[in-house]
């Protein structure tokens, strides 16, 4: 898939929502190696969890393998995107008001604790104060 055919996808479906400037990085880094030629199937499985992102709010652990990351002020959420080809997750934080903030994107391996979820959790509450404006000095 062309960049820039991807770079409109990717704008349409998160038009909606916001995300810290490393999501985006992150994304943009998992789009050229692990889902290179899986555009197709990745952007498709996107639009599904988008979706029930849209519908379920913060009772979207309730649906697929979503889970709330335990530890935390029960608003952050592990957003699963799997297929035979690839299994992508997105570290969110999901207000009361459905407010959806996209803070980490990684490619997760089986069975390896070093692509966990577990070494993002860290920079989680950092990337949901810098998007919120909160400085930590003060």
């Amino acid at each position: 898939m062309k960049t820039n055919d991807a770079l409109e996808i990717l704008l349409k479906a998160f038009s909606e929502y916001s995300f810290h400037y490393q999501f985006i990085k992150e994304l943009g880094e998992l789009l050229k190696r692990e889902l290179k030629g899986k555009e197709k199937a990745f952007f498709k499985c996107l639009a599904t969890q988008l979706n029930q992102i849209k519908t379920l709010g913060i009772l979207v652990n309730t649906a697929d393998d979503h889970e709330i990351i335990k530890g935390f002020d029960g608003h952050y959420y592990s957003i699963h995107l799997q297929q035979k080809q690839f299994n992508i997750r997105f570290l969110t934080h999901i207000s009361s008001d459905g407010a959806v903030v996209f803070l980490c994107a990684f490619y997760e391996r089986s069975g390896h604790h070093k692509t966990s979820y577990q070494d993002f959790l860290p920079v989680l509450e950092q990337r949901f104060r810098e998007i919120q404006g909160v400085d930590d000095y003060e």
